[in-house]
């Protein structure tokens, strides 16, 4: 699904580091050398946040992102198709649950929850019923399409050290969600990538063979958590923001009488 590479490359996937701007503390200072004012000035300076780079792209994104128990997202694509949607992500006893909602023109409305294990879908036909899929079950058709859905909750970026070739700052820094964020134009050279990386984003971008060079842009805040992640791709323009982290909205599972193992197909 192009939705779980979303969350895997940016989830993503998913760039900080600006420099803390305190304004007007020095010129206080110079105009009021009270004992007030030099207090203030001599106050612990915000420290300066080391600018991304292609060597420590990788390690700074996935520890920020993996030390987070939860947040929600949204999901824009404009181009030949379309589509949107919402998503929340949600650690409960070392456990990764997932619930996204989104739109698609040829299949409408549709939910997919993966909580405790089991994943659970919701479509038109079904009504207001989930049909309950368990990924191990060699049985069902659908088993392989949600196997390792929770795998992909972390940046996607491994596999990819040697394959990102240039990170620097996108012009200057703006605010997401009230968080001021730094932009970064991150470049990625898909023939660096390792073999099993290229296979995975390949599928789930839909793709027989990915381009030669992949661009994105990344915003990001002072603590490494990516808000904002957007890059095109077959003529498509996908675009995901980032939100609530540590304060997601809950994922759950359906209640009891809203779960079906009928096949609907």
């Amino acid at each position: 699904m192009q939705s779980r590479s979303i969350l895997a490359l940016p989830v993503s996937v998913v760039l900080a580091a600006t420099l803390a701007a305190c304004g007007g503390g020095s010129a206080t200072a110079d105009e009021s050398p009270a004992p007030v004012p030099t207090k203030a000035a001599s106050a612990t300076p915000t420290p300066t946040v080391e600018v991304l780079s292609a060597t420590n792209l990788v390690a700074r994104l996935d520890g920020a992102l993996k030390a987070q128990t939860s947040y929600d997202m949204t999901l824009d694509m404009t181009g030949a198709a379309t589509f949107q949607g919402t998503a929340s992500m949600q650690v409960v006893d070392g456990a990764q649950n997932m619930a996204m909602r989104m739109t698609m023109p040829e299949v409408g409305d549709m939910e997919i929850r993966f909580v405790g294990g089991m994943a659970y879908l919701k479509i038109a036909m079904l009504g207001e019923q989930f049909f309950q899929i368990d990924p191990n079950d060699a049985s069902n058709p659908l088993a392989a399409d949600f196997g390792g859905m929770t795998e992909q909750f972390d940046t996607g970026l491994s596999g990819m050290e040697t394959a990102i070739t240039n990170v620097e700052p996108a012009g200057p820094e703006e605010t997401i969600d009230g968080v001021t964020v730094q932009p970064y134009t991150v470049v990625v050279d898909t023939t660096k990538m390792t073999g099993e990386a290229a296979a995975k984003l390949a599928e789930a971008e839909s793709v027989a063979a990915l381009p030669a060079t992949l661009t994105y842009t990344y915003w990001v805040g002072e603590d490494d958590l990516v808000r904002k992640v957007s890059y095109e791709l077959i003529g498509m323009t996908t675009t995901m923001t980032f939100t609530n982290f540590g304060a997601g909205t809950p994922v759950t599972a359906p209640a009891p009488e809203q779960i079906t193992t009928e096949m609907p197909f």
